[in-house]
């Protein structure tokens, strides 16, 4: 494990909102606030609403996919690099829940190198059966900067 996590908040966290998401495709899931943080990683939970269903009235896969990538990306970011993903493989053991229940997302790094995350993760209900694990490879990169602060290109 890494021992260089702490329960510290990244400071690109510090300004989010309780009613905004990290980015723009969390806004639209409705997937508000911040990360929390401990020792070992970072944790995301989520109520469940007819939007995050499938077709069969479960949580869709693909949202717990991005839950479990988002969360992992986020236990990397403790010395406030910023990642991309590079490789996830997911594992489903059980339907996802019904709307109205909770899932708990959580991701820890395993190691890193310079340029190099490498993570797990877990998503369970608030019974605390496990529904889906993950591992997942991050490539540290540099931000980009907000399109009003590109340099302009003759």
């Amino acid at each position: 494990m890494n021992t260089s996590n702490s329960s510290e908040q990244p400071a690109f966290l510090a300004s989010l909102k309780a009613d905004e998401g990290l980015d723009p495709l969390m806004d639209h899931l409705k997937i508000y606030g911040a990360p929390s943080f401990d020792e070992q990683g970072a944790g995301i939970e989520l109520r469940l609403e007819a939007c995050h269903m499938n077709g069969g009235q479960s949580a869709h896969g693909g949202l717990i996919m991005m839950l479990l990538d988002v969360v992992m990306a986020c236990s990397t970011s403790r010395d406030g690099r910023h990642c991309v993903t590079v490789e996830l493989k997911c594992n489903f053991m059980k339907p996802g829940g019904r709307v109205g229940d909770l899932l708990c997302a959580k991701g820890i790094v395993r190691a890193t190198t310079r340029s190099l995350a490498f993570c797990d993760g877990e998503v369970r209900n608030e019974a605390g059966e496990l529904l889906a694990t993950a591992s997942g490879t991050f490539k540290y990169v540099r931000p980009s900067l907000p399109l009003d602060q590109q340099p302009i290109k003759a």
